[in-house]
């Protein structure tokens, strides 16, 4: 007789349990990877909140899942620029004022090696787009998240999520506080190692809202989502960046649908929180201990929350 615990089973959307009475929201969830991560919320009975700068874009979006679903689904629009962190505390507080209870975050929406820029508050895009914005949403939302966790009362059901990427190991060693917006990187990774950096940035976020709140019943992830034929914006125009579209261009057998998988996972399986709680996971379910370093590094996630939240004290 063999000890060996039978691996995870295979996790479809099938798998997604009944989230009649939950209330979601899918940042990016008009295209891609997002667009599946809102249908399948919405076809088990979510009520769904897509966050977006176009509206034209998240109606045509939802009039599509609509006709794919059959039926009227529970889907909304929330105007959220995530190049303008006034915007994206605004949306939070907005949200707030409107739900009375938030269920899942799943932090989908993205940008990948675009050419260096500042936006309005003054940060490279990608580190503002992949992780202040994302730090800004969360925390705003963070006392509602509380208390949907507290009305419950249980420790599983509320739950963030981070899409990233497992290029984030592409990126520095570690966050580079100095340089946040890693102005002084030249040379032909310069874009990748600012992208590598927001993820890991997204990473760490994870971990560390896990550590503060899940004991309060919120819990934290972040997730690969694999290889995925998307929109996402592929613009270094390096080795490196053609390395990256030739990859997506080759990575037909994986849908947005399948890339979808891994946040669906972690929104929604009972098996997850025992799984990995503040973990880092690939496709499909499968938790990757080569973050661990950051995950395990106290001190550098607690200095960038402090960090993060002096930005977005600073936010009108």
């Amino acid at each position: 007789m063999s000890c060996k615990q039978a691996p995870l089973p295979e996790f479809t959307p099938s798998d997604i349990p009944d989230l009649t009475g939950y209330v979601a929201i899918v940042t990016g969830g008009n295209s891609g990877i997002g667009f599946e991560t809102t249908k399948q919320l919405a076809m088990r009975n979510a009520r769904v909140y897509i966050a977006s700068r176009s509206q034209q874009r998240v109606d045509e979006a939802i009039s599509q899942m609509n006709v794919a679903a059959g039926r009227s689904l529970d889907l909304h629009f929330l105007q959220m620029d995530l190049q303008d962190l006034q915007s994206v505390k605004l949306a939070a507080t907005l949200f707030a004022h409107q739900e009375s209870h938030l269920d899942i975050l799943i932090n989908n929406a993205g940008v990948m090696t675009v050419p260096f820029k500042l936006t309005k508050d003054g940060y490279e895009t990608q580190i503002q787009v992949n992780f202040l914005a994302l730090f800004v949403f969360t925390t705003t939302l963070l006392p509602l998240l509380l208390s949907t966790a507290s009305r419950y009362n249980t420790r599983d059901r509320v739950r963030v999520i981070n899409v990233c990427s497992d290029l984030a190991f592409m990126g520095p060693k570690t966050i580079q506080f100095d340089d946040l917006n890693m102005t002084n990187t030249k040379g032909m990774m310069e874009l990748m190692q600012r992208y590598g950096h927001s993820k890991q940035a997204a990473i760490r976020h994870a971990k560390e809202l896990n550590d503060r709140y899940s004991h309060q019943g919120v819990t934290a992830y972040s997730c690969h989502p694999g290889i995925v034929r998307s929109n996402l914006q592929t613009h270094d125009p390096t080795i490196m960046g053609k390395t990256v579209r030739t990859l997506m261009k080759y990575a037909a057998s994986m849908t947005p649908l399948d890339g979808s998988i891994n946040s669906l996972f972690l929104a929604t399986s009972p098996l997850a929180p025992g799984k990995g709680q503040g973990k880092f996971f690939i496709p499909v379910t499968k938790v990757n201990p080569k973050a661990d370093d950051w995950l395990n590094d106290r001190e550098t996630n607690a200095r960038l929350w402090e960090h993060s939240l002096s930005i977005l004290a600073q936010i009108p």
